[in-house]
């Protein structure tokens, strides 16, 4: 059993959106990934979803989308991104999801003894930055406090591996870790999986691979070819 993460969906079903204005690569773009996605996860597989699943407003509007998510194989772990706009905390919006689709959000679950944790995130801290922004920043990184606090407490061994979503690169632009890389190495994450970057420019620089024991990889949409990307085995029980 594998584990996949694609984040950006940017699912529109309720209210149409054409992403290709963007950029012609987002042409029939759910259509793609629910070929590939169709081609390569198992149904017992897990899927992670690290923000900007849809681009509805409201708990009415997001309905659709989770149906399509819902409909394809494998096992399925989202947390929220900035474009979701429909989630208003992850207590509201777990009554939502269907069997196939769990959800994390300052808080930790495990699935066929892997630990999946996560929140929203915050891009990583500029010196310049206004009030509001750190004040966002300190808050996420509470959030992820809480979610770490949460995966230790199911984590049986240390070599029972914790996935963290986190939907903004953990890293700036110029490869700087924020300040929650510190706390993502010493809780003994395995893997962290972001989103957010949509231009060759920005996934060039992205930090990816092995950093201080933890495997990160970025994993929007089109960064993988509209594909879910391999991040991991769920251990044999």
């Amino acid at each position: 059993m594998e584990i996949w993460a694609i984040a950006d969906l940017h699912l529109s079903f309720a209210r149409p959106d054409r992403r290709e204005r963007y950029a012609a690569r987002w042409r029939d773009h759910a259509d793609r990934i629910e070929a590939n996605w169709r081609a390569t996860v198992g149904p017992r597989d897990l899927v992670l979803l690290p923000g900007d699943l849809s681009m509805g407003r409201n708990h009415r509007e997001i309905q659709p989308d989770l149906a399509w998510i819902a409909r394809l194989p494998g096992r399925k772990v989202l947390s929220a991104g900035n474009h979701d706009t429909w989630w208003n905390g992850v207590d509201k919006v777990r009554p939502m999801m269907r069997p196939s689709i769990r959800a994390v959000g300052g808080d930790a679950l495990e699935v066929d003894g892997v630990i999946v944790c996560g929140t929203r995130g915050a891009p990583a801290p500029a010196g310049d930055d206004p009030p509001e922004s750190r004040a966002a920043a300190a808050h996420e990184l509470g959030e992820l406090e809480r979610a770490l606090e949460m995966a230790a407490t199911l984590r049986q061994s240390p070599s029972q591996p914790v996935y963290l979503l986190w939907h903004y690169p953990p890293f700036d632009s110029y490869g700087r870790p924020g300040p929650w890389v510190d706390r993502i190495e010493q809780a003994g994450v395995s893997v962290c999986v972001y989103g957010h970057l949509h231009t060759e420019g920005q996934w060039s620089r992205a930090v990816q691979g092995n950093v201080g024991g933890v495997r990160y990889y970025c994993v929007a949409a089109d960064a993988v070819g509209f594909r879910p990307l391999r991040v991991g085995q769920i251990p044999h029980s």
